[in-house]
């Protein structure tokens, strides 16, 4: 099994064209093998924070269901939009769910801004385009 976060693409690319021409040195960018893997070790576990999918699933059905969990403790008489209750707490769940979701990627486009490095990153960048943007 291929593991393709964006880390292991990098690493790949890199073993496979390192001993080419034109291929990006890391000396031309004034880095070091141990700073670049540093680096994207600690891209990669901002990238993964995120969760998988399976864990961003269940993060949005439990707050989407905690108003509807709520609103079932009252009886039918002191719920103040009646027979519609279900439908807005289940929008209220869901603006919850996207509210989750919205502090989640924020957090990790900050972190993400902190550990960025424009050398490391104009690197990365042409180690991505090299066999398009290199050769002719």
């Amino acid at each position: 099994m291929i593991i393709d976060d964006y880390e292991h693409r990098i690493t790949r690319k890199i073993n496979a064209y390192q001993n080419e021409d034109d291929f990006p040195q890391l000396d031309e960018y004034h880095i070091t093998k141990t700073q670049l893997d540093d680096y994207l070790f600690d891209k990669q576990a901002i990238l993964d924070s995120e969760g998988s999918l399976r864990s961003q699933y269940t993060i949005s059905g439990i707050m989407i269901v905690i108003p509807v969990i709520v609103c079932s403790l009252f009886n039918d008489d002191q719920l103040p939009w009646g027979r519609w209750t279900f439908f807005v707490a289940v929008s209220i769940g869901l603006v919850l769910a996207l509210l989750v979701k919205a502090l989640k990627k924020l957090s990790i486009l900050i972190r993400l801004r902190k550990l960025r490095q424009s050398d490391i990153e104009s690197y990365l960048s042409d180690v991505l385009l090299y066999p398009k943007h290199f050769k002719a």
